[in-house]
């Protein structure tokens, strides 16, 4: 990859990120009605594997939710959630005793080489700048042949929201993301094998621009980059950028909200022994 791309598309520390996802612990699971869509449609993708796992990694766990429905459709496999958010992990600890939970980064996973004959990632990608390294780094976990299986977000994603808000300011008030034929180049890089990428649009209808907002809000997804406006958005701006979401009103009234939602998968290949055991992860379970 070249190094034009591995320069960071958005100004988010790692930091801000556990910080905003683990605030909306709580309010997460309410609000993430098409991360539950994503990460049912990726599931639904498992029909096409032949897939008896003995050990499951859920990379982006948020409150568990996809944790728990890996556990039901694989009874006998051990399942281990990883955030990177310290809030989420202990929420995920509360809602059940079966999983284990662990605090990480995902690009210094405390396991060792070869753990996990499945990894699935859904909706977390796409907040990690470092995709060769992330890559490298689930290679190095994955058993050889193993399944790596993930959705991610390509540039479309808010194009509306994006749009509208330009009309208001000049301020960034929508993250980027990275188009999915990078995201191959990068599963290509780190040696994965057999990576395959493809994309579709997902469209959810709010009554106002304002809901959106909100719910991306509750889900820790709202924009904490640091070209942002720190300022407070007055009702005037609010009132313009409802006025200017207008330009999309579908037919039966509703303002869309278009997810570009990408899928991915690789299999694990046999890599030389990397570092090992990160020591400082936190596992609560």
């Amino acid at each position: 990859m070249s190094n034009s791309m591995r320069q960071k598309i958005n100004q988010i520390a790692k930091a801000d990120i556990a910080r905003s996802f683990g605030r909306a612990a709580k309010t997460y699971d309410e609000a993430a009605f098409f991360q539950k869509v994503a990460g049912e449609r990726l599931l639904e993708r498992l029909q096409y594997f032949k897939l008896q796992p003995k050990h499951i990694l859920d990379l982006g766990c948020g409150t568990g939710f996809f944790t728990r429905e890996l556990s039901k459709r694989y009874p006998d496999a051990k399942v281990t959630g990883v955030d990177l958010a310290q809030g989420m992990i202990e929420y995920c600890a509360a809602q059940s005793q079966q999983e284990e939970y662990v605090c990480a980064d995902a690009l210094s996973l405390p396991f060792e080489s070869e753990s996990f004959d499945f990894v699935f990632s859904n909706l977390t990608f796409q907040w990690i700048d470092e995709l060769p390294e992330l890559f490298q780094e689930l290679n190095r976990a994955l058993k050889p042949e193993g399944l790596l299986l993930f959705t991610t977000l390509g540039p479309d994603t808010l194009y509306e929201l994006k749009q509208s808000w330009a009309a208001v300011n000049a301020y960034q008030h929508v993250n980027n993301f990275i188009d999915m034929h990078h995201v191959g180049d990068a599963m290509l890089s780190a040696r994965l094998s057999d990576p395959v990428v493809d994309s579709e649009p997902v469209v959810i209808g709010y009554n106002k621009a304002l809901e959106l907002m909100r719910d991306l809000k509750n889900i820790g997804a709202h924009n904490i980059d640091s070209s942002r406006n720190h300022g407070l958005t007055s009702p005037r701006q609010l009132r313009q950028l409802e006025q200017e979401y207008q330009q999309f009103k579908l037919d039966d009234g509703q303002l869309p909200a278009t997810y570009e939602l990408v899928y991915g998968h690789a299999f694990g290949t046999e890599v030389s022994p990397a570092m090992g055991y990160h020591d400082y992860a936190v596992e609560i379970g």
